[in-house]
Formats: structure tokens, C-alpha cells, sequence
């Protein structure tokens, strides 16, 4: 579907007026340290699976530089 599939994450990162998770800047940042988001699940204009495996690529990048710096 076209609606993004985040009730899982509602109430622990902040989701935009529709329900995608919203990001800080560019990145695959949430609002949340050490919690980070990919994919169809926060991209309200693209959705696309290639576009979600970049966005993963992103958040895994992000996610290795954290736990570098903890």
C-alpha cells in the first residue's frame, strides 16, 4: 500500500503528519540517539525498494559511527 507501515514505532520517534517517520536532516537520524530509520518508511516520495536499500545502506553507515562513539 501507499500508507506507511509505522504504528510499531508510534509513540517512540517522531512520525510526520502522515505517519512516516520523520528524519533529522538528510540522514537516517530519528529523533531518538542510536535509533535510526530506512526505507518506504520514511519517504513519502519515492517508496521504491532501491530507494529503501540506499536509505538502509545509510542507516547501517549511521548506526556503525554511533556505536564508534558510545
Amino acid at each position: 500500500g501507499s500508507d506507511p507501515q509505522t504504528t510499531l514505532v508510534k509513540g517512540a520517534v517522531e512520525l510526520d503528519e502522515r505517519g512516516y517517520i520523520r528524519l533529522n536532516s538528510a540522514s537516517s537520524h530519528t529523533n531518538v540517539p542510536g535509533v535510526f530509520a530506512a526505507g518506504d518508511a520514511t519517504d513519502p516520495n519515492y517508496r521504491q525498494a532501491i530507494v529503501a536499500a540506499g536509505a538502509g545502506a545509510k542507516a547501517g553507515i549511521d548506526a556503525e559511527r554511533y556505536l564508534e562513539d558510545v
